[in-house]
């Protein structure tokens, strides 16, 4: 699949995730009612930190363009690109650099490379997103609640949908954490990028997958991803 088909896929994915109006009214009573303290224990105070939390994503969000390393998505997408790439061999990144045109020389080291890859791939696939009618609409969205939050009205979408995000979200975030929790922590420090994780879970979903495989099955994995490039490279040679 090439960059811009994976993007335009993404970018689908992201504008259906960000407006589902049945589930979102019906998230959203459930997480009212936790936040009145009729969930579970602590889920009150979780709920005022997750909110408070995407108010400053949202914002920031509305302020920077898709492809500005600020942008909350496009560090969300960047960190976990860099937590795939982190699984891979040296050898096997290094052909992919060079393949991404990436200025990364051959001495640089495995952790560098793989982040300049991310960033180059990050910045590809945010690129065309940008130019699709999905994430142009989603990007409304967030842009006008992002306004809604600063200045306390105007909420576009009603305060029980609202909410019905954040609960997805949250939900979300809390499957993330349970599949990898490292990556939730790395989400985490990166800036409460884990609330961001509901737009990106499926369209990311096959990196994700090879995290969480690589947590418990480093070596296996190493050795999946050398032969299956060793193949490729082989097939292209003939």
């Amino acid at each position: 699949m090439s960059f811009s088909e994976e993007a335009i896929n993404i970018a689908t994915a992201l504008g259906n995730g960000i407006y589902s109006v049945g589930e979102d009214i019906v998230l959203g009573a459930e997480r009212t009612g936790e936040g009145w303290g009729l969930g579970k224990d602590g889920r009150s105070a979780e709920i005022g930190y997750e909110n408070s939390a995407m108010k400053n994503i949202l914002i920031d969000f509305a302020r920077t363009s898709i492809s500005d390393e600020r942008n909350p998505l496009y560090k969300c997408i960047y960190n976990i690109l860099e937590e795939y790439y982190s699984k891979f061999p040296e050898e096997i990144l290094q052909q992919l650099a060079s393949k991404a045109g990436v200025g990364a020389g051959y001495m640089a080291g495995r952790m560098l490379i793989g982040q300049k890859l991310a960033k180059t791939i990050a910045l590809k696939i945010c690129t065309v997103i940008a130019t699709t009618t999905a994430y142009k609409q989603m990007a409304k969205k967030l842009g006008v609640s992002a306004a809604a939050s600063a200045t306390g009205v105007g909420i576009p979408i009603g305060l029980l949908m609202l909410q019905g995000v954040m609960q997805r979200s949250s939900h979300a975030a809390l499957r993330l954490r349970k599949k990898c929790p490292e990556l939730f922590s790395k989400l985490h420090v990166a800036g409460n990028l884990q609330l961001l994780y509901f737009l990106v879970e499926k369209p990311m979903h096959e990196y994700i997958s090879t995290i969480e495989f690589a947590n418990t099955n480093q070596a296996r994995l190493a050795k999946i991803i050398s032969d299956t490039y060793s193949k490729k490279s082989n097939d292209n040679d003939k």
